[in-house]
């Protein structure tokens, strides 16, 4: 984007109309799945942020105030629970809409059977059809 004075300003900023869309916040240990779930989000119009799994995860998540989240668990790893422990601990994020994806089939089934602490609304095993996840993203929030 040009200034006024001709120099160049290397700063993107959002379009009124990309403010608008729907914000999804992914959390994955995954460098390829986070890009993969950037390029398939944005280009079904929605706004995206992407990160690994980092001591300010929910900081982030809670200043983003996204419209979903979708968040890996992995086996062994204690991460995407304690994550899900306190998203669900806070007023500002306990109502975010959750998709849990995760390789372990286990993981899944406990965090669907224990829904009233981890509060997840949807389970995915992965690999999965790119299609079945737009169709969640779809059931709980909407279009972009």
């Amino acid at each position: 984007m040009q200034r006024r004075d001709g120099s160049m300003d290397s700063g993107a900023r959002a379009t009124p109309e990309q403010m608008q869309r729907q914000h999804i916040f992914v959390v994955n240990g995954s460098v390829e799945f986070l890009d993969l779930m950037r390029e398939l989000l944005q280009e079904e119009r929605y706004n995206v942020t992407t990160t690994n799994f980092v001591p300010d995860t929910f900081h982030q998540i809670e200043a983003a105030h996204p419209a979903l989240l979708v968040i890996d668990l992995c086996l062994g790893e204690k991460a995407g629970w304690n994550l899900l422990a306190e998203l669900r601990q806070e007023a500002a994020t306990r109502q975010i809409p959750v998709i849990l994806v995760s390789t372990s089939r286990q993981l899944l089934e406990r965090a669907e059977v224990e829904h009233a602490r981890w509060g997840a609304d949807r389970y995915l095993i992965k690999p999965f059809d790119l299609d079945d996840l737009l169709q969640m993203i779809q059931e709980l929030i909407g279009p972009a």
